[in-house]
């Protein structure tokens, strides 16, 4: 999985080596939850621009005698629309629709299970670019509401959760 994450992160890179308007960034709170987040953002006009982000997890956790293991996939899409007229995409004000999926294989001292987890909503939020021109440090900040459906399967209890939730979103990286 680490190897998908990597080849997939180089591809984007490559691809986008000669183009402009283009913002590669993490996600730094994921760090923290034992999740690698890592997204690309390319401006497609004036006023909006698209962004994916894949993301690894992999947490391990005891409490006595029992042992919690994880490890996980997931993919988001963003379509952002920049409402600022004296500034072009990617920067500044912006709304946009978000889909999200993710699964993940959970062991826990022999008993096994999986999850998966199924979110679409609407964030706003905030892209500054520190440094001259159309390029330097990225700093994306966004909330908003998601509808989250997730189950959990397998020789553990089954259970599914459906409901709305709030989002939170914090993106560090580069545009060039």
């Amino acid at each position: 999985m680490k190897k998908l994450f990597l080849t997939i992160a180089v591809v984007a890179f490559g691809f986008a080596a000669n183009a402009q308007k283009n913002v590669i960034k993490a996600n730094p709170l994921g760090l923290v939850l034992g999740s690698a987040e890592l997204g690309y953002e390319r401006a497609i006009s004036d006023n909006s621009s698209i962004e994916v982000a894949i993301a690894f997890s992999s947490f391990d956790a005891t409490s006595g005698t029992t042992t919690v293991s994880s490890n996980g996939f997931g993919v988001e899409g963003k379509y952002k629309f920049y409402f600022s007229s004296d500034k072009d995409a990617p920067r500044g004000w912006y709304g946009a629709p978000v889909v999200s999926y993710s699964t993940s294989s959970v062991d826990s001292d022999g008993v096994d299970g999986s999850t998966s987890l199924f979110a679409a909503g609407a964030v706003a939020g905030y892209q500054w670019i520190f440094g001259g021109g159309d390029s330097g440090f990225a700093l994306d900040l966004n909330f908003g509401a998601q509808y989250v459906s997730a189950s959990v399967d397998g020789n553990i209890n089954s259970v599914s959760i459906d409901g709305f939730l709030p989002r939170l979103g914090l993106g560090l990286g580069y545009a060039w």
